[in-house]
């Protein structure tokens, strides 16, 4: 690639006056020390202030709605989630009702088959209250011997304390 220079011939421009602003220590030290001390704050001063103030009190507003949405937000997401998990669930217990319902119309064709399909939960039923009665049965036997034992402890700490009080007096 070949580079190419052009040049023009116009006029530099004049500098630019700037339109902002003086410094106060410009300002300050053309005045006399006692004008300097006594000055009061200009309008633009205080404005300026006033506008810092309102602007900070509308983004600490803005903080606050913003704050408020997002904890409704949330509140909203766990009560749809608690909305969803109740549903769901409902809707497995369904299905696997209506697949069990399935299950025994397709496996009981006949009216001996049914009985016998029942007779087999029937047993499957006995079988499972036999086992929960037992192990209730070992429980209570096992609270049993350990409250006798507990009571024996007792007593016997009762008699040798009675023996050592009349022993004293």
């Amino acid at each position: 690639m070949a580079e190419t220079t052009t040049t023009s011939t116009t006029k530099p421009k004049p500098a630019k006056r700037s339109t902002a602003r003086k410094t106060s220590t410009t300002r300050a030290a053309s005045r006399p020390a006692s004008a300097r001390a006594a000055k009061a704050p200009s309008k633009s001063t205080g404005r300026r202030a006033r506008t810092i103030a309102a602007n900070e009190t509308r983004e600490a507003a803005q903080a606050n709605v913003r704050a408020a949405q997002t904890t409704a937000k949330q509140g909203r997401n766990v009560a749809e989630r608690a909305a969803l998990v109740s549903v769901g669930a409902t809707l497995e217990a369904r299905d696997r009702a209506l697949a069990l319902v399935n299950e025994l119309r397709d496996v009981t064709t006949s009216r001996a088959s049914a009985e016998r399909r029942i007779s087999k939960f029937e047993r499957r039923g006995t079988t499972a209250r036999n086992r929960i009665e037992r192990d209730v049965r070992k429980a209570r036997t096992r609270v049993e011997r350990e409250i006798r034992g507990r009571r024996r402890d007792a007593e016997k700490l009762a008699s040798t304390a009675k023996e050592r009080v009349t022993a004293i007096a």
